[in-house]
């Protein structure tokens, strides 16, 4: 099957019925067109050394969604025979200092904003680690009746029923339930039907207002980073830190958890392994 713009309209739809969120069928529709204006074929985009692992994973997922769709057993063998490299990000996100993190929710709190629910969101990011998709689709309701529950239960991302206690962001919750008029939190953000408007809005915002405290390169999945990193440090010497991690984020798998944290250095591995070997000699 071609792959047109009609096609892939057909596609999202496809994609949506089996139940991907709007995001993910957009993310593949992208990949797809990328794939397309390949002038080596549909595949090479694969075997290119240009792109991150990441990068090509999600290329493949797609492919093999389109071969499905189209009913391409042919494309769907040669995506079989493919091997891809682990999926391990090219650069090493950087989480915040705990004092630079305090510094920026400060600012946060005070710093003059034209929209309010743009504080309370970025907020909630910083001081729990939401991604900020889910923050923007949060329902009224699903506010509502956590500031009755003391819980938070929503629908992540992939779909994914997660519960939060509320303690860490009782005040952002509260603050949104007092607006009025909006079913989402991101009818709060932008009147745009597209939910990726919304994303943008909290990006800019991110991005300014942690540059005014002197943080560059700020993005709104960093405070997510932070997050994780910290509270894997507060997990030292706990045989489940990883599992504890997991599920405290709401992440699908361990491999998620443990490719997602990458903030430890070769040198404290390195320095773990020397202290294990010194331990076995000294007990010789």
């Amino acid at each position: 099957m071609e792959i047109t713009e009609r096609n892939l309209l057909k596609f999202k739809s496809w994609l949506q019925e089996r139940g991907r969120t709007d995001g993910t069928a957009d993310a593949y529709v992208t990949n797809l067109r990328s794939c397309a204006r390949d002038p080596k074929g549909l595949t090479h985009r694969l075997v290119t050394q240009g792109l991150a692992p990441n990068t090509l994973r999600a290329n493949l997922a797609a492919l093999r969604s389109w071969a499905l769709f189209g009913e391409d057993p042919a494309l769907a063998k040669r995506l079989a025979d493919i091997r891809l490299p682990p999926a391990r990000r090219v650069h090493t996100k950087q989480p915040l200092a705990i004092d630079v993190l305090r510094r920026v929710i400060r600012h946060l709190q005070t710093c003059p904003m034209t929209n309010e629910a743009t504080r309370h969101v970025l907020l909630m990011m910083a001081v729990r680690g939401f991604r900020s998709g889910d923050v923007l689709r949060l329902r009224r309701p699903e506010v509502l009746r956590a500031l009755s529950t003391g819980k938070l239960t929503y629908e992540g991302k992939g779909r994914k029923r997660i519960e939060f206690s509320i303690d860490p962001f009782r005040p952002q919750l509260e603050a949104l339930a007092a607006l009025p008029e909006w079913v989402r939190v991101r009818d709060l953000i932008t009147t745009s039907q597209n939910p990726k408007v919304a994303s943008v809005c909290v990006w800019r915002a991110a991005r300014r207002t942690a540059k005014e405290v002197g943080v560059a390169d700020m993005n709104p999945h960093r405070y997510r980073h932070t997050f994780a990193t910290q509270y894997l440090n507060q997990l030292q010497g706990d045989p489940n830190a990883i599992i504890k991690l997991q599920r405290f984020m709401g992440w699908e798998s361990m491999a998620t958890a443990a490719r997602y944290v990458d903030s430890v250095s070769q040198e404290q591995l390195d320095t773990i392994g020397d202290q294990m070997v010194r331990s076995w000699q000294a007990t010789e």
